[in-house]
């Protein structure tokens, strides 16, 4: 049967695909989305293999030998639907090889599958229909996840890595839970004195008993409070620490994110997604947590109730479990109307964001009537969404409450007709003290049931915050990169880029060489790759084919910290963060010296206007820093990224937005910034790019050219007509000489 890989493919070159270890290589795909770094050869080493095709079951073995639990199951298309939780998974192909499923795209009329060939690099996605697949699937997949412990904090963000984090603290939980049944103890006090109170002291008038029960209830009361104090002092203790980890956690996962998933996702929708951590902890410190504490009382009242009436008991307890199947029966119900409103939320939170963001654009153009109108389509939105969950909560309370009254009343009936009917002695403070009991069981129980709801608004939470923080974080923040002194010289050889996505590369063969300590011009149109080039330095993108060497080793092998450290970057906007100047300045480097932070304002070009300026270095800059000039804030980004000396500096249309008088004050420090390092500029203003030592020019991804000013001037059409574009006015005549300079060796 023919193999699906030669389905759907850009081009028919290597369809004949290594079948050697599909399945081993399959598996350390799986592994890798689940945070474990396997190879094939450690694979075949550890389990004895011999490197040819592997059946499910040898699969199997070696993902539970690697960490991981695993098992092969059959299922068919409609069973695949619905385990889409546990992808990505591994299919076994008529042919005997295996294949990664990692989704199910399109919708039920036409739903596709996005496979991954595991002998293939990593970016060839194979995307077939469903009758294709299931012509060449056996039926068969693996299914693998990575095994953790309780208290294992790297796992994934789930239940499971909560459970851990509050594991932790096991040593204040145990106090807690001391506190707790201390607690339900001394909850039987009031109870049982009622009980005395009115059968024995009031019925045989027994007035020593009676100071005795006083003592008692005193004693009860003041220890009960203490234990109270302590247990709430322990809760609030556990909750500060949780919200400590858990904020810390999410805030350090999404840092952790690439670039690129910023750039394709809102950001209202990632503040929403970071918040709903809180609904989370507030949902399982405060209300799980409270009402299993709650629940201890349990293991004292409801042995009491027992020993009072067997059938009252099992009456309380029959309606207590009607109610909870009332709530798992309306559950879905509940589930679909919370789900809106968390939809509805972020739609909302989204467009604030976006409107708050764009406040500027908004009011230049006047657009205030029409964002008016779109925010109260969003609040009627919310409102709707909550009105519906509201009502879904009032329809499930209407049958809760009847059966949560009927569970006293009818069991309260049923000792009173007992008292009646029976020759039994029936004592008036056993019937008052059983209803007290009945109240306190019913409560942690019923407590429990409704926490059915809001356990599944905060499933719903995990579910959003665990998709946000569980993505596959940046490449190179191991610990473990090259952490080598940089000096500045830098490679492209063979380079092929492409964004997600996008149908043409950005970067499409280019090779160059920029040797220590001298300055490149990168030039072209809009498109051309020119950012890209400084984005890939940077190593904010990773997978690209080719290779990338700074001082000689793969930028792929340094620490991304130590290479960011050492490569500063000038955009064209930047951003300044709240705070006095000198904060903004020494934000790479907080233990700057002053003289530090004046030295490189000095640089450049900022210092002149900095000491104009009432407070000087300590100048306040609000949010958007509405209070410096364009030119002023590109200064300071210019002083901020020389204040770690870095040895490559980027500036990346850094003069494109500014007036004359700025650019000239930026250019005029040019030759002093470039001086002992590696300076690469991008700019379309040519005048910046005259004293670079060669200057790229790229068209379409592609390099077109590469040399001097006067070189690119006399021979690159692109180069010289943009040149006497912009120079028009101020040339007369112009006319093309070449220079008899030479430059460095730029060209690899």
């Amino acid at each position: 049967m023919t193999k699906p890989v030669a389905l759907d493919r850009e081009d028919d070159v290597g369809l004949e695909v290594e079948q050697l270890s599909s399945g081993l290589k399959a598996l350390v795909i799986v592994a890798k989305h689940h945070g474990l770094h396997l190879t094939v050869s450690q694979l075949i080493h550890d389990n004895v293999l011999d490197g040819s095709e592997v059946s499910a079951a040898q699969i199997v073995r070696c993902a539970e030998n690697s960490g991981m639990r695993s098992k092969a199951v059959k299922l068919d298309w409609y069973d695949l639907q619905g385990a889409t939780k546990t992808f990505p998974l591994i299919v076994s192909l008529q042919d005997g090889t295996k294949m990664v499923l990692l989704r199910l795209d399109g919708d039920e009329n036409n739903p596709r599958v996005v496979l991954q060939d595991p002998t293939l690099e990593e970016d060839s996605l194979l995307v077939i229909d469903r009758i294709r697949f299931e012509q060449v699937w056996t039926g068969e997949v693996v299914l693998a996840k990575r095994d953790y412990e309780i208290s294992d904090e790297t796992q994934p963000f789930s239940l499971g890595m909560i459970t851990a984090l509050v594991f932790r603290e096991r040593r204040i939980v145990r106090d807690v839970a001391i506190a707790a049944l201390a607690l339900g103890f001394l909850g039987l006090a009031p109870i049982m004195f009622w009980r005395l109170l009115m059968d024995k002291v009031i019925f045989y008038q027994a007035f020593s008993t009676f100071a005795v029960l006083c003592i008692a209830m005193a004693v009860a009361i003041v220890f009960e409070t203490l234990f109270f104090v302590l247990r709430q002092f322990l809760v609030h203790q556990l909750t500060a620490r949780i919200d400590v980890k858990l904020s810390t956690y999410i805030f350090e996962k999404v840092l952790s994110l690439p670039i690129d998933f910023f750039e394709r996702t809102q950001v209202g929708l990632v503040a929403r997604d970071m918040r709903e951590v809180f609904r989370i902890r507030s949902f399982l410190v405060g209300q799980l947590f409270g009402a299993l504490l709650d629940s201890t009382t349990l293991i004292f009242f409801i042995p009491v109730m027992f020993f009072f009436s067997p059938l009252m008991t099992f009456i309380v307890l029959g309606f207590v479990g009607l109610i909870v199947i009332w709530l798992i029966v309306m559950l879905p119900y509940y589930r679909k109307r919370s789900s809106a409103v968390i939809a509805a939320e972020g739609a909302q939170g989204a467009f604030m964001v976006q409107s708050l963001n764009g406040i500027r654009t908004i009011k230049s153009l006047a657009l205030d009537s029409r964002q008016k109108h779109m925010w109260d389509v969003h609040v009627a939105r919310v409102a709707r969404a909550r009105l519906a969950e509201g009502l879904a909560a009032v329809s499930i309370q209407s049958v809760v409450r009847p059966l949560e009254r009927l569970a006293v009343s009818g069991s309260l009936a049923v000792g009173v007709y007992m008292a009646i009917s029976t020759t039994d002695t029936w004592y008036v403070g056993a019937l008052f003290a059983f209803l007290l009991l009945s109240h306190r069981v019913a409560a942690p129980l019923m407590q429990m049931a409704q926490l059915v709801n809001q356990l599944d608004e905060a499933r719903s939470a995990l579910g959003i915050v665990g998709k946000l923080v569980n993505q596959p974080p940046e490449e190179g923040r191991s610990g473990h990169g090259v952490r080598t002194p940089l000096s500045g010289h830098v490679e492209f050889s063979n380079v092929v880029f492409k964004y997600k996505g996008a149908v043409s590369p950005a970067l499409n063969d280019v090779s160059f060489e920029i040797p220590t300590g001298t300055t490149m011009g990168v030039m072209g149109k809009s498109g051309s790759g020119k950012t890209t080039i400084t984005r890939l330095i940077q190593r904010l993108h990773s997978d690209y084919s080719g290779l990338i060497k700074i001082d000689g080793i793969d930028v792929r092998e340094y620490d991304v910290d130590h290479l960011r450290r050492n490569v500063g970057v000038v955009l064209q906007e930047n951003f300044l963060f709240t705070g006095t100047i000198r904060d903004n300045i020494a934000a790479a480097k907080p233990d700057a010296t002053f003289d530090e932070v004046v030295n490189a304002a000095r640089l450049a070009g900022a210092e002149e206007f900095i000491d104009k300026l009432p407070r000087g270095y300590e100048t306040y800059i609000f949010e958007g820093s509405p209070n410096l000039s364009g030119g002023q804030r590109q200064r300071i980004a210019i002083a901020r990224a020389l204040i770690v000396d870095p040895p490559i500096l980027i500036l990346d249309e850094a003069t494109s937005a500014l007036d004359a008088e700025s650019e000239a004050i930026v250019n005029a420090n040019i030759s002093r910034i470039a001086s002992g390092r590696t300076l690469i500029i991008i700019s379309h203003r040519l005048s910046s790019l005259v004293k670079a030592d060669a200057i790229l020019v790229l068209n379409r991804g592609a390099i077109d050219d590469i040399g001097r000013h006067d070189e690119l001037l006399a021979r690159n059409d692109i180069y010289s007509g943009l040149w006497h574009q912009q120079n028009s006015h101020a040339i007369s005549s112009p006319t093309r000489t070449r220079s008899s300079s030479g430059g460095p060796a730029l060209v690899s």
